[in-house]
């Protein structure tokens, strides 16, 4: 469902708007209702609806002010502006802020309905589109996934059906992931060679493969949708038929069949997982190796709970200096990476799509390694388990620190930090923010915003309040900053520096008498 606002100034407006339509029947869920934009824009940075109602001429914050300020914390909101006047000017304000929503007060029942079902089909065309962006973005990373999945889960075998799960999101498994044909007597020499005639064997057939091709000492573990005996005993022909320069002894093939993907892979990892190296055969020949070394699984997990239980980020960025060297190749790097990212997710058996997709995403647009290592460093710290001295949480933590140095910028907001620097669901981290400090991000935000503005003027009484204003993220907005300094200290800007100087003056004189 879509989580939908109103916000009007009269009472008896919004209490008609409430009840005027069974939202539920199409598709919202009604979240909250505010009696003026000011209100309404702390709901917004708390609450984060998809849809808001709003009167175009609001006391405190108007709604045009409300939607500038709102689409900065959140441009996927859409409005849908109310007024009582046939204005153009204000539709043609609306529009340029991609407002498409303009109704006529009194409003039409009707109208409204329309537009709202209007939205959210175009909502679910977006998330559709979304995940079809998804799905593609992650299949351009499935080997490294794959990779990472096999080294995770050669760690945790006894407990792998977490590990299955986590993965499963991002690999796409297909219900018909049933099959696995064991390919022995293939010898390195010509693997290059055999890969190549099987995978055209299979697009011959029309057959995809449906993981990487894994390799183990003269075995090759083939993994496609085998579903009937008359396609086994095609295949079985077609691989014995292959021959190569050296090749000693004929192929033999096995064939396995599981009720699930994750049986199968349970299995296909008892295996392998006694061979000390093992290939993963990616796109053209490409091949990908995992042994002992500093990208083991078991080096991983060492690495990984190394730097979550760093003393402190100095510490922990020592530790990501010695292993992530400038002269290290970056596709190692990103490999790595990947793999601590996706391992410090280890106490989550589904890690949210969209949260480990953007992390993926800043990962790959990353252009060298000290980039990689001053990423890292935010995610893996911040993922460091809480202790019994320390009341907030790492997540906590970071989000309070990053205020405190970027209290000057407009767009703060729980949204973006979550999904852009936390790498955390924005439902999870407000209700973890409400928990540790008894109080909602936009109430806290606003008093780091306020005590800073007072600071500023004891030390800048003669400056202009917009140029405080901007100091604290209310940049284009002097007179919203007026309204929310007034609400925090009882005076409005103006009034509270004249009231500090004479206060101060007083205190001077005094202390020359």
């Amino acid at each position: 469902m879509l989580r939908l606002m109103i916000v009007d100034d009269e009472q008896i407006i919004r209490e008609a708007l409430s009840q005027m339509i069974d939202y539920q029947s199409i598709g919202y869920e009604l979240i909250a209702a505010a009696k003026n934009g000011m209100e309404a824009y702390d709901i917004i940075c708390d609450e984060y609806p998809d849809v808001v109602i709003t009167d175009i001429r609001m006391p405190l914050l108007n709604g045009l002010d409300l939607i500038d300020r709102s689409i900065k914390s959140d441009s996927r909101i859409t409005f849908v502006l109310l007024s009582g006047y046939n204005d153009f000017e204000y539709a043609k304000q609306a529009m340029k802020y991609g407002v498409r929503y303009y109704l006529l007060k009194p409003t039409d029942k009707n109208e409204l309905i329309e537009s709202l079902i209007s939205i959210r089909k175009e909502r679910l065309m977006e998330e559709e589109n979304r995940r079809l962006q998804q799905k593609n973005f992650l299949r351009t990373l499935h080997v490294p996934l794959e990779q990472s999945f096999i080294m995770e889960a050669l760690e945790h075998q006894d407990s792998f059906s977490p590990v299955f799960r986590k993965y499963q999101g991002f690999l796409s498994f297909p219900k018909d992931c049933l099959y696995a044909c064991i390919c022995s007597f293939v010898e390195e020499g010509y693997l290059k060679n055999f890969v190549t005639d099987i995978k055209r064997l299979l697009d011959s057939a029309k057959i995809p493969l449906q993981f990487s091709i894994l390799y183990v000492k003269n075995t090759a573990v083939l993994v496609f949708p085998a579903s009937t005996l008359a396609l086994q005993e095609e295949m079985n022909r077609q691989i014995i038929k292959l021959k190569y320069p050296g090749q000693s002894v004929t192929f033999e093939t096995e064939f396995i069949h599981k009720e699930s993907p994750e049986e199968l892979f349970q299995t296909i990892l008892s295996k392998i997982s006694r061979f000390e190296r093992i290939l993963i055969l990616g796109e053209g020949d490409r091949f990908h190796e995992i042994k002992n070394h500093i990208a083991s699984p078991w080096m991983i997990s060492q690495l990984e709970n190394s730097i979550t239980s760093a003393e402190n980020t100095v510490q922990a960025a020592k530790l990501l200096d010695s292993v992530f060297m400038d002269s290290m190749p970056i596709s190692s790097a990103r490999n790595l990476a990947l793999g601590l990212f996706l391992q410090s997710g280890m106490e989550q058996e589904k890690l949210p799509t969209d949260v480990a997709c953007d992390f993926f995403r800043r990962l790959y647009s990353c252009n060298s390694v000290n980039d990689i290592r001053k990423l890292l460093l935010v995610v893996m710290v911040q993922k460091a388990p809480e202790t019994s001295s320390c009341k907030n949480s790492s997540n906590i933590a970071h989000l309070k620190s990053y205020i405190k140095e970027h209290l000057d910028s407009e767009n703060l907001s729980l949204k973006w930090l979550a999904e852009n620097y936390l790498f955390v669901s924005v439902g999870y981290l407000s209700k973890q923010f409400i928990k540790e400090e008894g109080m909602r991000f936009s109430d806290y935000l606003n008093k780091e915003r306020m005590e800073e503005a007072i600071r500023l003027m004891t030390f800048y009484q003669n400056d202009n309040v917009k140029h405080i204003a901007r100091q604290v993220g209310f940049g284009s907005n002097p007179q919203y900053f007026s309204q929310v300094f007034k609400r925090y200290t009882g005076l409005p800007p103006t009034e509270y520096i004249e009231k500090y100087k004479t206060k101060h003056e007083t205190r001077t004189k005094g202390e020359k008498l």
